[in-house]
């Protein structure tokens, strides 16, 4: 079961993390910071049709569409979020408020 959580969940989810801090760390122009989650919804989207073309049950494949390629594209766009709030949380800017004091 570990093994699931991590093929599934965990690699999903640093691949999503890494690569967008990265482009938000060291790109400056916002069409270089689309490419990750767009390269995301375009890997999902063609491990889908992929699977579903691959297809021969006489059952719905909805199961095995949402398990396989809809549980990592989750965890993925999930950490494309992280990643984009560590960026944003390390190196956007701060508003600082000052106290003032009772005279």
């Amino acid at each position: 079961m570990p093994i699931y959580i991590a093929i599934f969940c965990l690699l999903p989810l640093l691949a999503g993390l890494i690569p967008e801090y990265l482009v938000c760390r060291f790109t400056k122009r916002p069409p270089w910071k689309l490419l990750p989650p767009a390269a995301a919804v375009l890997i999902t989207v063609l491990v889908a049709l992929g699977r579903l073309s691959l297809w021969e049950s006489e059952h719905s494949p909805v199961t095995q569409l949402l398990f396989v390629p809809g549980v990592p594209a989750l965890f993925a766009l999930l950490g494309m979020l992280l990643g984009w709030r560590l960026w944003k949380r390390l190196w956007g800017p701060r508003v600082v408020w000052e106290k003032r004091g009772r005279k």
